[in-house]
């Protein structure tokens, strides 16, 4: 009987280490969340970069939110709880940095484009894009915000160098970022959109619709710049992110989607 109760004893100690070893390789693997308050015009790219960056560091979660860089601008400034700011212009992260809301001084990943973006056969052959937008069928000329959405901005620029700022005004419709006025053109709002060539680019813009590239003559240079935010959650993984965007890979990704590196 001694015996008998030895060897179960023996057993269990025997059995107890390695049961343990393998509830511990069952745990789930923690993983840290990176948030990225990114421009409405990388929409369609960035997920493109964010899904190999997740590949090869399986315990972070990336998350991001879209919208206009004045908006982020102003909710950094109230402690949003963002790790990186991608804007879609230069000014809005240096002045962050010079505010002391950045961890450290701006980078650049990309200079963009402005097109005018239409619905296929709306106009027959592509044009001029000032001949287009004054064309009688058009009624409404769809903008991202100029007052938060350097898309809007640079849009207003252009017009306003070609001399159309004025004559055009009663036909304009502001969205709150450059998706929003895609969606106006897109949805039969609008004829006519001002919208980054990265959005022209992505496979519904390209399917429903055409494009005209506005020349280069018209705006100031779109060098699109981000920031690590100073209270970011986790500094090491921000900072390895900004190194992955930075890139060949994901600058040849951008380039895809109509981006200069």
């Amino acid at each position: 009987m001694r015996f008998i109760y030895f060897t179960c004893l023996l057993c269990f100690f025997l059995i107890h280490p390695f049961s343990d070893c393998f509830a511990q390789s069952q745990k789930p693997l923690q993983t840290a969340t990176l948030t990225v308050a990114a421009a409405a015009d990388l929409r369609f790219v960035l997920p493109e970069i964010v899904s190999p960056f997740q590949t090869l560091n399986p315990d972070v979660k990336v998350e991001v939110i879209y919208g206009a860089s004045g908006k982020f601008y102003e909710q950094i400034l109230r402690k949003a709880p963002f790790d990186i700011f991608l804007s879609a212009d230069k000014e809005y992260p240096f002045l962050l940095y010079t505010k002391g809301y950045a961890a450290e001084e701006p980078f650049q990943y990309a200079e963009g484009k402005l097109v005018l973006w239409m619905r296929k056969g709306l106009f027959g052959e592509r044009k001029d894009w000032k001949e287009l937008l004054t064309n009688k069928k058009v009624s409404k000329i769809a903008l991202a915000n100029p007052q938060h959405a350097p898309y809007g901005k640079i849009a207003q620029t252009a017009l306003e160098n070609a001399g159309l700022w004025e004559k055009l005004n009663s036909k304009f419709v502001y969205g709150e970022n450059v998706i929003q006025a895609f969606q106006f053109a897109e949805g039969k709002n609008a004829e006519l959109a001002f919208i980054p060539l990265a959005i022209a680019l992505s496979p519904k813009a390209r399917n429903e619709g055409d494009y005209v590239e506005i020349p280069h003559s018209f705006y100031p240079k779109i060098l699109q710049y981000g920031i690590i935010v100073k209270k970011a959650a986790n500094l090491s993984i921000a900072k390895k992110f900004k190194d992955y965007l930075l890139s060949e890979e994901s600058q040849k990704t951008l380039k895809k989607y109509g981006f200069c590196p």
